[in-house]
């Protein structure tokens, strides 16, 4: 029995060792050097000091030096994210995860972006190359000396990435561009329902073009004057809702040097702040869904054909003809063909966030916005003068109508651009009387508007309730607009909610679960929160009620569009039109039931104890390291000796340092919490201008992409609960000081 202590105590010991040097090797080496001194290519000394949360603040003695340091720190914390994000919009992660990315890689190779980004960069005046290659260099100087170190990611996945360049962070650009630039396949959805026999008037109320449909990566962001403000100095917030991700999709930095001295949120890959505020001005920004694309039809005509390559990883080669019309590329969506026209294809850019970091007035902030490309955005402003403004930026394409929003006829000359619209005709505000100014990616365009105006622009809903909480006091502190970033009302829940008691009120059931859902539903206040069982009773009806009027306007429909406006449905509840149902109340009726019938089998037969939080859940993994200290798979030998490890001796708490989640969530798509279990703010700002040092900010997770890191998960809690953290500016409590001397 001796022995076999003996023995079993040595196979632990060895494995202890085993795991031990495992974790230094693949986790301890890899980690960021952020004390100590460090010799890089600056032109002077310069200074990274990390707070207490992982924030670098970058002190530097020229821009050029700043922007390097930028770029290092980035891929210090953030590498892995900024080298799969390019591969992405490259259409080249089939060549390091193997077939399951093909699909992907064929749709971004016939978007065209890596070709795009290497003629924007071609087009590119001096200056802005000049910051974009300062910033590739200091990627590139961390790269080289750390490839033995890479992220775990990079090396579970057993390849070597190249290096960055200009065109690399131009990619990120144009693959965000393309995440929020989304109609083309809402004009193709509207064309297969009229091809398959849908009702032509029916089809186009379902996709109104001035008001829009819901989409789900919204955003918001106010502004209020010191009239309305405890301070007396305006206050400015924004949230951008974007898909979640592992790391966060923003990286909170501060950049000084000369006259820049910015905060706020970046995205690891590209210079400068995108969101934030300077030493003057705050500014925060929402997706402006004005169409920047056209489908054509009958286009024969061919300006080029490039051939594709992509290779799979474990071998394989995919080889394809990409053919060039005219107008574009041509796409594919439900069986049929396109010449897709897209803003960006002409291959123009200027790298605008650097004018507007340093802008110190309004003017200087619409000057900056006057260059910046797009995707377009409504721009939100606030400064220490106590102004408030808004500003539409971006490229707007000018059509002779924009009445249609179905594919065009490509033969016909009247459905070419007329160019784009002027800076100084779009859309703009200063100082309203109101007091306020507030964007949720609805129409900013007045009905009267010179140019035809298109686009999946959201209802009002968020709008409206923003709006109506900012009446409910005088005067706000600057913390307090927490509690409007994380309302959960619907306003169209609850009406429909009333509707269908109205409705099931006038039908005698015996079926108890009836009832019981009429009661809960009638006394619902329209909070979309978690242990609720009524914002799940009006989740279930309204995607009931959505299928029964798609396939009302077009019968053969075989599933619900992604953009489809919950107002077009409000609309029919209430005028009743007769060619579209003839009883509403039934109806309505049916909508329940069905409901129930969904909800009783997830939840079980009582509404009364369904919960809408065991619905509506958020769950954010580390796509490449989940499943491998969880299960103990992977794609690839190198790592398996630690993945079997983990799973041999259990480790305590690994999952947490892998996933965020899951977890119940409060808000739905129609809330100023606008979140589903894939999307959500991913970055919660509030600026106060009469005092910098009293702004406020969340995360969804942390700074650090290293899962293992200290910093990986640092806002998970405060961003779920929706506690804003402070930003700290000038007053900074070091808790790591880089030193670094020229090389």
């Amino acid at each position: 029995m001796r022995r076999v202590f003996k023995y079993t105590n040595a196979i632990a010991a060895i494995a202890l060792i085993a795991a031990l040097g495992l974790f230094y090797k693949y986790i301890w080496l890899s980690m960021p050097q952020t004390a100590g001194e460090l010799a890089l290519d600056l032109s002077k000394p310069a200074t990274v000091t990390r707070d207490d949360r992982g924030i670098p603040h970058i002190q530097a003695a020229s821009i050029e030096d700043a922007l390097y340091l930028q770029g290092y720190v980035h891929a210090q914390d953030r590498f892995w994210q900024m080298d799969a994000t390019r591969r992405i919009a490259a259409g080249e992660m089939a060549e390091i995860v193997g077939q399951a990315a093909l699909e992907s890689d064929i749709d971004s190779r016939r978007m065209r972006l890596r070709r795009l980004a290497e003629s924007m960069q071609a087009q590119m005046e001096p200056e802005d190359r000049k910051w974009l290659a300062a910033y590739a260099r200091g990627v590139n100087d961390w790269l080289n000396t750390h490839l033995d170190t890479l992220p775990l990611e990079i090396r579970a996945l057993n390849y070597t990435p190249r290096q960055w360049s200009i065109n690399d962070s131009l990619l990120l650009g144009l693959h965000m561009h393309r995440q929020l630039s989304t109609s083309w396949t809402t004009e193709a959805d509207q064309f297969l329902m009229l091809a398959q026999g849908g009702d032509p008037a029916k089809v186009k109320m379902l996709f109104p073009t001035r008001n829009g449909a819901e989409i789900m990566m919204g955003s918001n962001a106010w502004a209020i004057s010191g009239t309305r403000s405890s301070t007396g100095k305006p206050i400015l917030a924004g949230d951008p809702h974007l898909q979640q991700s592992w790391p966060s999709t923003f990286y909170i930095n501060h950049l000084k040097a000369g006259d820049l001295d910015v905060i706020g949120g970046s995205i690891p890959g590209s210079p400068g702040v995108i969101i934030g505020h300077n030493q003057k001005i705050a500014w925060s920004m929402t997706t402006l869904q004005f169409d920047v694309q056209d489908l054509y039809i009958n286009e024969s005509r061919l300006v080029g054909i490039e051939k594709e390559t992509i290779r799979i990883k474990g071998g394989g080669v995919v080889e394809f003809n990409n053919q060039i019309t005219p107008h574009g590329p041509i796409v594919e969506r439900n069986g049929i063909k396109y010449a897709l026209q897209w803003t960006p294809f002409d291959g123009k850019f200027s790298f605008a966030f650097l004018d507007i970091n340093r802008a110190q007035d309004w003017t200087q902030f619409r000057k900056a916005l006057s260059r910046f490309p797009g995707p377009n955005h409504n721009f939100l402003y606030a400064d220490q003068a106590g102004n408030i403004g808004y500003q539409a930026a971006g490229r707007f394409p000018i059509r002779k109508t924009a009445e249609s929003g179905l594919p065009l006829d490509a033969r016909n000359p009247d459905h070419e651009w007329l160019g784009f619209i002027p800076f100084e005709e779009l859309p703009t505000a200063f100082n309203p009387k109101s007091g306020y100014l507030v964007s949720s990616n609805q129409n900013p365009f007045p009905k009267d508007y010179k140019y035809p105006v298109a686009g999946i622009f959201t209802p009002p809903y968020r709008q409206r309730q923003i709006v109506n909480r900012l009446g409910e006091k005088a005067q706000w502190l600057p913390v307090e607009m927490a509690s409007i970033q994380k309302d959960v009302y619907s306003a169209f829940h609850h009406y429909l909610a009333q509707e269908l008691v109205k409705a099931g009120r006038k039908r005698k059931s015996s079926r108890e679960e009836f009832s019981a859902a009429l009661e809960v539903l009638e006394s619902w206040n329209g909070q979309m929160e978690i242990g609720m069982a009524a914002p799940l009773l009006a989740t279930l009806a309204y995607e009931q009620l959505k299928t029964a009027v798609l396939h009302r306007a077009s019968p053969r429909a075989p599933g619900t569009p992604s953009h489809f406006a919950p107002s077009v449905v409000e609309d029919l509840l209430r005028s009743r039109p007769k060619d579209w149902f003839a009883d509403y109340d039934q109806l309505l009726i049916q909508a329940l039931l069905d409901a129930l019938e969904i909800g009783v089998k997830q939840q079980g037969k009582n509404p009364k104890f369904w919960d809408y939080g065991r619905y509506n859940r958020i769950y954010i993994p580390n796509q490449v390291l989940a499943e491998a200290v969880t299960v103990g798979k992977f794609v690839s030998k190198p790592w398996m000796p630690m993945a079997d490890v983990i799973r041999a001796l259990k480790l305590p708490l690994v999952d947490s340092y892998v996933q965020a989640g899951p977890a119940a969530l409060s808000g739905s798509a129609l809330t100023v919490k606008q979140v589903s279990p894939r999307v959500g703010p991913a970055f919660r700002f509030i600026a106060d201008p009469s005092n910098w040092e009293k702004s406020y900010f969340t995360l969804t997770l942390g700074e650090s992409g290293h899962v293992f890191a200290k910093h990986s998960k640092d806002y998970w809690e405060s961003w779920y609960n929706g506690e804003p953290v402070l930003l700290p500016y000038q007053e900074v409590r070091a808790d790591e000081v880089l030193r670094i001397r020229p090389r």
